[in-house]
């Protein structure tokens, strides 16, 4: 494995882990557009962080990460699964990474699905 592939193999780590920490925390709220969008501001500011401490390519975080919250199903939605979508541009090679972790969250009247 090359110095870029192991490079890129840690920085998703990273960001797995610490995404996985901050959904420990909101795993018993009830699935719905709230939850969502405190999901992703916790997301956001992780991934915001790492920006700043140099870890994606990019001039501002739109060019550098995005978090996305899919939530496509209101059987999804009721039976508590929350598809969280991260994309970021490592410092190499140029193309974004992407990452897809499925969260079991506590099932909940949600109205529909994400926005």
């Amino acid at each position: 494995m090359s110095e870029q592939s192991r490079d890129i193999v840690s920085l998703r780590r990273l960001i797995e882990n610490g995404v996985r920490d901050r959904l420990r925390r909101v795993v018993f709220e009830p699935n719905g557009p709230a939850l969502w969008g405190k999901i992703s501001d916790k997301i956001g500011a992780f991934l915001q962080t790492l920006f700043i401490e140099g870890a994606f390519k990019g001039d501002g975080p739109a060019q550098a990460y995005f978090v996305k919250i899919d939530t496509e199903t209101q059987s999804d939605i009721d039976q508590g699964i929350i598809n969280i979508v991260i994309g970021f541009a490592p410092l190499r090679p140029a193309e974004f990474e992407i990452i897809t972790i499925e969260e079991m969250i506590e099932a909940s009247g949600a109205t529909g699905p994400a926005q």
